[in-house]
């Protein structure tokens, strides 16, 4: 699957689909909301983009119904997968298996979960998530001003390969949020860059919460939001 295509489909298809529970694929497979999604929720063309281009996994109760829980909390190493599975879908300049001797002299390597390896290893070897004291803390939450870092260097990424356009954050576009004192000194750049970006954005109470968990339902629109991004 080309990005070409996942940018497409992003851009004609995300508004109709908004409009109903199910939208059909390029080959005509079924794309159903899970149980816990509504349609009309902010996230869920989001919640579509994702489950059609395998971005992020989906569970099945013992009752059969699919869900997303968009409300639970995402640890770094399950956004580590999703940047990882964004990338490979964005381009075969991302196909090859990245290599795990960054990651495998970091102290807490034997806690990155089996399915993980790859990813984390991809976004330490591209400067996405290298960890601090030789940790990489995959299993710990990750805030909405550490994730707008990941996001940064992401698109950073994607732009070095020719793939995205980006317009550098300034710094003062944090200043329009009622919280913007939270947001520590290191994040101002990043968190300015995805405003400018259109990656997140504030709530409605225009607070950005730097210091908040992300949920999956951010993750999802985070990553829609990189293909509306994407270099055409």
């Amino acid at each position: 699957m080309t990005f070409k295509k996942v940018l497409s489909f992003f851009l004609t298809g995300a508004t109709a689909l908004s409009m109903t529970t199910a939208a059909f694929a390029s080959d005509d497979t079924v794309i159903m909301l899970p149980a816990d999604v509504a349609s009309q929720d902010w996230y869920a063309p989001a919640v579509r983009y994702v489950m059609e281009y395998d971005l992020m996994d989906v569970g099945h109760p013992e009752n059969g119904a699919s869900v997303f829980e968009p409300s639970r909390t995402v640890s770094r190493q399950e956004v580590a997968d999703a940047i990882y599975r964004a990338a490979r879908c964005l381009s075969t300049k991302f196909a090859a298996e990245p290599s795990q001797s960054g990651i495998s002299g970091m102290a807490d390597y034997a806690e990155i979960g089996q399915d993980y390896y790859n990813a984390m290893a991809f976004c330490y070897e591209n400067g996405i998530m290298t960890g601090s004291d030789k940790k990489l803390n995959p299993g710990a939450a990750i805030t909405r001003q550490e994730f707008a870092a990941v996001l940064q260097r992401t698109m950073k990424l994607f732009a070095e390969n020719g793939l995205a356009e980006i317009v550098p954050g300034d710094g003062m576009a944090v200043y329009e949020f009622s919280d913007s004192r939270s947001i520590q000194n290191w994040a101002i750049s990043s968190v300015s860059f995805c405003i400018k970006n259109h990656l997140m954005q504030g709530d409605n109470r225009n607070a950005f919460n730097p210091t908040g968990n992300v949920n999956r339902a951010q993750v999802a629109k985070a990553l829609s939001n990189i293909a509306a991004a994407a270099k055409k």
